[in-house]
Parts: C-alpha cells; structure tokens; sequence
C-alpha cells in the first residue's frame, strides 16, 4: 500500500523552487525534497565508509535576493547560506537519505537513458528509515549496453498530487496564484495602488489562500509608500497576531512603529520600536527602525537624541540603503550645526559606498551641495553632484545646470583638468545652452590667473595645458617647464613621478632632462635620508646607482641595517676604519662589531669588539660603552666562559647594576652553576634579586630564588635559603611552583629543627598542588612526623 501527501510546503525563491512531499510504503513513511531552477546547477553528496549519504550539498552560482527559514521534518534537515561566491544549499539525514538527479521530463522529452550527471535543473532528495521506497534499484552487468528507452511522441499522462486516499487532488482554482505573481510586479513598478487593490480582491475572492501573509505584507508595505499610517496599522496589527513567526515580521515591526509615530502616538510607537530593538536586532531593519526612531525625535524636538539613533543605525547596518539614509541625515544636522567638516566626512562615506543615493533625495542633495560650495567646501559639494548628474537623463532640463555645475565646483576645488573636461562637455553637448557665456568665462578662468603668478598657479597652468594638448609641441614643453620648476622647488618625487614622461621628450630640445631626473633622484634620497624613511631611500639608491658624500654614509648605513642590506653596510664601514681621527674609528668599529653580532658572525664580532676595548682605553668615548654588553653576549653564544666573567665585570664597572643586564647576570648564574662555583652563583643572584626588587619586575623567578637557595643550602646557610624562599610568597606562581616553593621551606625548617613551621609549609605545599612531585613529597614528609 502506497500513500502520498503533496505539497506540503512549497518556497518559491525567485527561479528557485523547493518543496517537500511525504508519503507511505508498506507501512513506512518517506520525505521527497524537489529542487527546482530555471537554469542547470550541481548537488553533491558525501558518503560515510559505508556507502551512506550523510551530506547533500547544492550550488547556485549567484546569489538570492530572498532566503527561506530552514526546514526540518521527520527525515530531512535542509538549511541555505548565501555567500559572495553563490547560494549554497544543505541537506542533512535524520535517517537515510539518497540524491536523485531528474534529467528528464517525461512530459516533453521523447526518450530516456540512464546517465551520470553533475548538474541539472530537477534534483530530488528521499528521506528514508530503513528501506529505499519508490525504486528497486538493480546493478547491470558490466558488459552491457545502455540503450535508450525510446518513448511515444505524445506527452505522457501526467497525475498531480494525490490527496490521503491517493486519488487526485481536483484544483479548481489557481487566479489566487495569478493575482499574487501581478501584485509582486506591480509592487516592483512601485504600482502601489495597484498593489492593494490585487491584494483585496484576492484577500476577498480566496480568503483561504496560502499567500495570505504576503498578501498582508505586500499591503503593509504598500502602505508605507503612500504615507498612509491608520490604514497600514489596521492590517499591520493583525499580520503581527497571525504570523508571529514570520520572517517579515522585523520589517513589520518597523513600519508600525514609524506609523504610530506619524500619527503622534509615540508611547506606542516606543513599544514597537522596542520590540523591533529586542527582538529582530539581527535584522536590517532594526537599523531602518533606529532611522525611524530618529526622525520621531526630531519631529518632538529632541535632536540630540535623534543624533545618537541616526549613528547607531549608521555604524550597526550592514544594507548600503539604511546606511545612507542614516549618514545623508547627520550631514544635514552637522550643516546645521554649523559643523562643516564633519557634514562632508558623512557625505565621503555616501559617495564612496552609494552615490545613487543622492538621485533618491534629489532635491536636498542639491540644496546641500550649493551649502558646501557657499561654506568654502567644493570638493564635498562635487561628490554630490557628480552622483546627481550620473543618474540624470541627458534630455532632462536638470542635466545642463548639473554639468555646469559641476565644472564650476571643480574649478573652485583646484581640479582644473577635470573641471576642463566637464566644460567642455558642457559646450559641446550643449552649444545654444543657457549657461554658454558662464562655462567659457569660467574655462578661461583656468589658464588664466590675473595678478597670481606664483609657483603653485604656474604649476597648476602647466598641469592643464599637458592635459589640454598631450604629446604636441605645446604640451611636451609645458611638461619640460613643469620639470624646470618643480626642481627649483625641490619638489623632487614629483618630477621622478614624470620620468617616463620626461625621457620621451627630444633630447637636443630639451637637453636638461636626464640632469633633472639625477638632481631629482639625489635630492628625494637625502629627504628620505633625513626623514628615516630607509625603505625607500635604498630603492633609489639601487636604482639610480646614487653616490653620496661621505657625510652621508651614517645616515646610510642606519638605512642599509634596517632594511637587512648587511653587504652594502660593510661596504660603507671599510673606508671609515682607516680614519686618522681615532674617534671616527670607534664610531665606525662599533658599528661593524654590531653588524656582524646581528649576523651571528660572533669571532668577528669579538675581534672587532677587542680593537675597539683598545680604542677606548686611548680615548673615552662612553657612548660605545655597550661594546660590553656585545662582547658579553657574544662570548656567551660561543661558549666562552672566562669572555663571559670578564665582560660581565667591565659591564658592571661602565653602567653599574642596571635592570637592562639582568639576563646577562642570569647568565651568569647559569654559568656558576656549570662550574660548581657557589661564590658566583650567589654574586650574581643576589644582583638579580636586588634589580628584581628596585624594579619591581620579578622577570627571572622563581627560577632565580630556587637556584640561589640551592645555593646557600650547599653551604649550610640555610638561614639564607629559607629567607629568600620566603621572599616567594609574596609572588604570584603557578600552583606546582607554589607547591615547591613550600615543600622546599619545610625541608628547610624541618632540619632546623623547626617542626610546626615545617608541617605548615608540608601542609601549604600539598594544598598548593596535591598531584604534583612537590605535594606528593609534602604528603611523606608529613608521615615522618
């Protein structure tokens, strides 16, 4: 016995159509998900070790405008994402599940076989318990053949869904689905009266129809268009108690709050508003409902308020539309405030992120733009008619004065060759245009400065004459005269940025180039020099093969070891070494030990570091005094112990006992602790612990506390042992350090003869880390007892 249940959901996704049937074979139950599109996709399923699908995953390749709530019934789990990369698909079993590819429609295609494909426009997934239902599925042999089936040319008979006792279900209507697929197309239209009138007939004609919630929706929104506040919440107010878990209803939410508001009643305006907050602050349309809510505030004159909501809902939505709206908004108010500044950073994020909307606020993008240019902000007020003019038709009377305008504003922001290129549009579009006489004027203001000649005007002159007249005569000169005068300005990067321009201009007619191009190249490698920008300066010294006075090479070589040019460091050292002046020879010498120390080149290292000891003993130079502290650390990585006491000594005599070396005293009682020599790790650690305690850094313990009270206990100073592990409690450790910090203090006692502070500390010890070595110890010691 066969039962079939069809249609039990079905989600329209624009092309894409799911839907998910249930029916029963002998006795047990089965699901059929059907996906459905107008073009061929892919689905893919992954298999566990034995052979069963345990994934189903479907590609789209571009993305929805509208998703679906997942689906989850007796066998299937199915759920969607939607990526920049397309629209993705999952199925997940609750039991069993197999992928079905529908290549054919039995209906239309004449012939059938059976073909193993990656994509088509029909897939199916049955959810099952244990059974495969529907199909007997058999292997054929693999020396087969497979024949297509060949069908009749008539369409085959085709039966629809089945009600419970499997007979057809009789649908005698459908203009439901008619009417709802024109209201859509008339809302697309922003038809809106349509809209509603589509809607209540269709409400009235088929009062059982299952578009009954969009219909309400398409009607609630058409509502909103037509600023018809009483009748959106008539309808609103029932779609919230009938379809409270609709996926429409954050949407809802705030287009009754902002109705309420229109009609003055702001208490229930506020609920609403913080039901939409609480409730959907997921969704988009909280960030709508902050626009809202802040347009309600200015309304009752609270606008420091509306401030606040108008930037929350711009730093918190995620759609460029709402962000917008919010951003175009807190210009006005910052115009208003007399905040120019902060009004144009508002106006750069629209501009760079939505310019279209300005076509949407037309009218106050225009007034707004002529408030920048009035508030000595053209550049602004060009964002906004540049965005105007690329959504106006060419044939509106509104394009000639946006045009116009513009070049006027780029003239007045200093972009002159692109203020040039809107006049001239302006004049050749429009010869017997009403603002001929003004364009020109102001085109010729361009070249032409009256009283300003100095160099920024002059520049900006040539500027436009290269961008005027290109490659002819008159443009390569105004080019070369460019050249002349940014190097007289010593505005070198500008004239390198020109090379490839100035190196195609003849050289018996221009015979200055190349020396612009060296004197330029020289003059931006000082700069970059001075300003310790090292990347940069030995690119150009590499690429122009630069040579520079010795003045320069300390500055150079700062540059060559920051940028890890350790070859063209060395160079720069050598010809220094041989300098009569023995200063000069130091500064040098120590900059070559310190080179090859950063290149572990430790025995050179030590050579030089030797001569330089030298150096120093003839004349004091102290501060190269950190010769020591290189040398020290040299000698420690090649293993020179005596290297090592000695450098740590005369480390000491120059800088005294200073916090930056004590790793370098930790050092050295890990080395008296190599040589057995009591004396030195005391020396040593004792200095540690009094830098830890005048800093206040305890970096080195409590390794340094227990090497040291190991120490004085193998003299017998246990006194001292137990003092200075004391000096641990008031550290913070980890529990098993902890723990052995306390055991360590009870052995001590313990063979002081002092039992009770012993089973103190045996029992802090324990308590400290119970599982650790040291609590385990703590736990026999306290047996002894």
């Amino acid at each position: 016995m066969r039962l079939w249940i069809a249609l039990c959901l079905c989600l329209p996704l624009y092309a894409l159509e799911l839907s998910i049937q249930s029916g029963k074979e002998e006795g047990e139950k089965f699901s059929i998900l059907h996906l459905r599109d107008i073009s061929p996709f892919s689905c893919k399923a992954t298999n566990d070790e034995f052979g069963e699908a345990r994934r189903i995953e479907c590609y789209l390749p571009a993305s929805l405008k509208q998703t679906f709530s997942p689906i989850d019934n007796t066998y299937l789990k199915v759920s969607a994402v939607s990526s920049s990369n397309g629209y993705i698909i999952t199925v997940l079993p609750k039991a069993k599940m197999k992928l079905i590819p529908i290549p054919f429609n039995l209906s239309k295609d004449i012939q059938t076989y059976q073909a193993d494909i990656t994509t088509t426009d029909h897939w199916t997934v049955v959810g099952y318990k244990k059974t495969f239902p529907l199909l007997k599925p058999s292997v054929p042999p693999e020396s087969a053949i497979n024949f297509p089936v060949k069908l009749s040319k008539d369409s085959v008979p085709y039966v629809g869904g089945l009600d419970l006792k499997g007979n057809p279900i009789k649908i005698t209507r459908v203009q439901d689905v008619t009417d709802y697929m024109e209201m859509k197309k008339a809302y697309v239209a922003k038809d809106y009266d349509k809209v509603l009138d589509l809607a209540d007939n269709t409400l009235k004609s088929y009062p059982k129809t299952v578009f009954k919630n969009e219909l309400m929706l398409y009607q609630i929104r058409a509502l909103h268009e037509k600023e018809e506040p009483e009748k959106l919440l008539e309808i609103a107010k029932r779609f919230l108690r009938d379809y409270s878990a609709d996926p429409n209803v954050a949407e809802v939410l705030a287009y009754t709050a902002r109705a309420y508001g229109k009609i003055g009643q702001s208490i229930d305006a506020d609920y609403f508003f913080d039901r939409l907050f609480d409730e959907q602050s997921d969704s988009v349309f909280a960030s709508l409902g902050m626009v809202y809510k802040a347009e309600q505030l200015e309304a009752s004159g609270e606008p420091k308020k509306a401030l606040s909501f108008y930037q929350k809902a711009l730093a918190s939505s995620s759609d460029v539309a709402i962000a917008s709206k919010a951003a175009f908004r807190l210009a006005q108010m910052e115009l208003d405030g007399g905040n120019t500044q902060k009004a144009a950073q508002y106006i750069d994020k629209i501009a760079s992120a939505n310019p279209n909307y300005f076509d949407e606020v037309r009218e106050n993008a225009t007034q707004m733009a002529d408030t920048f240019v009035n508030r000595n902000d053209p550049k602004t007020a060009t964002k906004i008619t540049e965005g105007l003019l690329n959504k106006t038709d060419k044939k509106s009377p509104d394009h000639q004065v946006l045009l116009k305008n513009l070049g006027l504003q780029l003239a007045k922001a200093g972009k002159r060759s692109d203020a040039l290129k809107r006049f001239n549009e302006y004049l050749s579009t429009y010869q017997y245009g009403n603002y001929v006489e003004e364009v020109r004027h102001a085109k010729d203001g361009l070249f032409f400065d009256e009283g300003d000649q100095n160099s920024t005007s002059e520049i900006k002159k040539y500027n436009d004459l290269i961008e005027r007249y290109g490659d002819d005569s008159v443009g390569q000169k105004a080019l070369y005269k460019k050249a002349q005068l940014l190097v007289k300005e010593k505005k070198y990067k500008e004239v390198l940025d020109m090379e490839s321009d100035l190196y195609r201009l003849e050289s018996t007619e221009y015979p200055e180039t190349d020396g612009m191009i060296t004197k330029s190249a020289i003059g931006l490698e000082k700069e970059y020099l001075k300003a310790g920008k090292c990347t940069e300066a030995m690119k150009l010294q590499t690429m122009y093969r630069i040579k520079l006075l010795p003045q320069w090479d300390s500055l150079i070589f700062d540059c060559a070891i920051k940028t890890t040019q350790y070859d063209v460091a060395k160079k720069i050292v050598q010809p220094h070494l041989k300098s009569k002046s023995v200063s000069e020879r130091q500064n040098w010498l120590y900059r070559m030990v310190k080179t090859e120390f950063e290149l572990g080149e430790y025995k050179q290292a030590v050579k030089g570091g030797e001569e330089l000891i030298t150096l120093l003993g003839v004349e004091k130079n102290p501060p190269l005094n950190d010769i020591y502290r290189i040398m020290f650390d040299s000698a420690q990585r090649t293993g020179d112990a005596n290297a090592m006491i000695r450098q740590a000594k005369a480390i000491e005599t120059a800088f005294g006992t200073d916090f930056k070396d004590i790793e370098r005293y930790t050092q050295m009682v890990s080395l008296g602790l190599t040589r057995k020599d009591e004396a030195m790790v005391q020396t040593y650690g004792r200095k540690v612990v009094a830098l830890q305690e005048r800093t206040k850094t305890f970096t080195q313990s409590p390794y340094i506390e227990f090497t040291l009270a190991q120490s004085y206990q193998n003299l017998n100073k246990d006194k001292d042992a137990l003092n200075i592990l004391k000096t641990l409690s008031t550290k913070k450790l980890t529990n098993e350090k902890r723990s052995r910090q306390q055991y360590l203090i009870g052995a001590i006692a313990q063979k002081m003869g002092r039992t009770a502070e012993a089973k103190a500390a045996f029992n802090a010890s324990i308590k400290a880390d119970k599982n650790s070595a040291w609590g385990k110890l703590a736990k026999d010691a306290l047996g002894l007892f």
